[in-house]
């Protein structure tokens, strides 16, 4: 839940307000998509919920708890255990394998190794890429890249997803596909 969160960058004159006072209700199994031209703060809304950057005022809560009075620690904590990140530039470390990429995800994260093997396989097959997993990046298309990005989001089964623009490179097909 967001309350009343702004974030401004710089000062002075060259002050720029990028959100303004942003209130917003999140409910579990809710898909919320955020529209805009380029410029107006998506991106920006994302990192904060992510934890990447802070608001310049506001409160950001996630399950009741402000994010705010995380100690360091939790800081770390969060985004790495209760979220999956889709980035537009899909974040693949670039001599790991579609399965490794995967996997790293799931090590980050903290999952059992015991689970990794199941849940690279099932991210794999939900996103249609069974007969790339042994590719690199650079051996893959850039939907194919977004399709790893996707798959190693939804491989740690976190509670929320903050992906920024997620199916831009995927044919409408695919993208119907990974929403569902």
């Amino acid at each position: 839940e967001l309350k009343d969160v702004e974030r401004v960058y710089g000062g002075g004159n060259r002050k720029v307000q990028v959100l303004n006072q942003i209130n917003l209700s999140i409910k579990e199994n809710q898909l919320i998509a955020l529209k805009g031209r380029s410029g107006s703060g998506k991106t920006t809304l994302l990192n904060l919920i992510g934890a990447l950057d802070r608001p310049t005022n506001g409160e950001i809560y996630f399950h009741g708890e402000p994010l705010s009075k995380l100690n360091s620690k939790q800081q770390a904590e969060y985004p790495r255990t209760k979220l999956g990140f889709i980035f537009q530039s899909h974040g693949l470390v670039p001599l790991m394998t579609v399965a490794e990429n995967i996997e790293f995800g799931l090590r980050v994260a903290g999952v059992p190794r015991d689970e990794w093997d199941s849940r690279v396989q099932e991210a794999i097959k939900v996103v249609g890429l069974t007969n790339r997993a042994k590719h690199r990046p650079y051996e893959l298309s850039g939907g194919e890249q977004q399709r790893v990005a996707i798959a190693r989001a939804i491989s740690t089964e976190p509670p929320l997803i903050l992906a920024d623009e997620p199916t831009a490179e995927l044919n409408s097909t695919m993208a119907y596909q990974i929403v569902q």
